[in-house]
């Protein structure tokens, strides 16, 4: 099979949902090697970044380095495990995944508050939905329960 950049170098229009899957393993492939860079290029410069419960949004990849940045100085061991990817349509996937990591510094969650480290593990299932066009993202928007990541954090509580 062709990968996703092969793809789009031929200069045909391919279906999103034959794109879709191939680019969603690529671009967590990305966060987990801390290829931030790399990530930040599947976005076009004027998509839309909506990050958690507390409504952060940001714009293009420079939206999701920060986003990326943010949580790793936080959970430097952090990773993201795909559980499920759904596609809608010919340019939406739902993705379900697990992130994983050890709350080593400080994670500030804008008007949520800033938490310092705790040592504690977390274990947080995630939900992004993703709006691929012509290869690129156009869309993202990331959900998680603040809730849950707030008891998990508490010292002696993680899982």
């Amino acid at each position: 099979m062709h990968s996703w950049r092969a793809l789009l170098q031929t200069g045909r229009i391919i279906p999103t949902s034959m794109l879709g899957h191939e680019l969603i393993r690529e671009y967590y492939a990305c966060f987990n090697e801390r290829r931030f860079a790399d990530a930040a290029e599947l976005f076009f410069d004027d998509a839309v970044l909506e990050r958690g419960p507390m409504g952060q949004r940001w714009q293009g990849g420079a939206g999701y380095l920060h986003f990326a940045e943010m949580w790793v100085q936080a959970f430097p061991d952090a990773a993201l495990s795909i559980v499920r990817v759904e596609q809608h349509g010919d340019t939406i996937c739902e993705v379900d995944l697990l992130l994983t990591g050890t709350h080593l510094g400080a994670f500030d969650l804008g008007p949520g508050g800033l938490f310092k480290a705790t040592g504690a593990h977390a274990t947080l299932p995630f939900r992004e939905l993703l709006e691929v066009r012509i290869g690129k993202i156009t869309y993202s928007s990331l959900a998680f329960d603040l809730h849950e990541l707030i008891r998990q954090l508490r010292p002696g509580e993680s899982t």
